[in-house]
């Protein structure tokens, strides 16, 4: 995956953080599946043009490893979202935009305490 990215390429999640260049996206990628080494994404619709794809998409998996508050139990999740990936000119992807309601996933993950 990362042989397909621009060396200066942006990943903006919204349960992480910001991620910049190859290195960048190699450890996001790392963090992510030993979180959630289940993870799977399923494509709803898929909308492209020469610039960049939309697809939406549903997430679901078993989160395995902390995140923010968490307790680090397994705890399933599932949730319905975005992701937009825009290109360069030599059509590798130069930045990663991932759009879901991430309250309802901190719910699920219970990252935040609700009453």
């Amino acid at each position: 995956m990362v042989s397909l990215l621009t060396d200066d390429v942006n990943i903006n999640s919204i349960m992480f953080q910001n991620y910049k260049g190859k290195d960048g996206a190699t450890k996001y990628w790392q963090e992510l599946f030993t979180i959630f080494p289940n993870i799977r994404i399923d494509i709803v619709t898929l909308t492209a043009n020469e610039e960049r794809i939309v697809a939406e998409i549903d997430v679901s998996g078993t989160q395995k490893g902390e995140v923010g508050n968490s307790t680090g139990l397994e705890k399933k999740f599932q949730v319905r979202g975005a992701f937009v990936y825009e290109f360069s000119d030599n059509m590798k992807i130069r930045e990663i935009r991932m759009y879901y309601d991430s309250g309802v996933l901190k719910k699920q993950l219970d990252t935040v305490k609700y009453k």
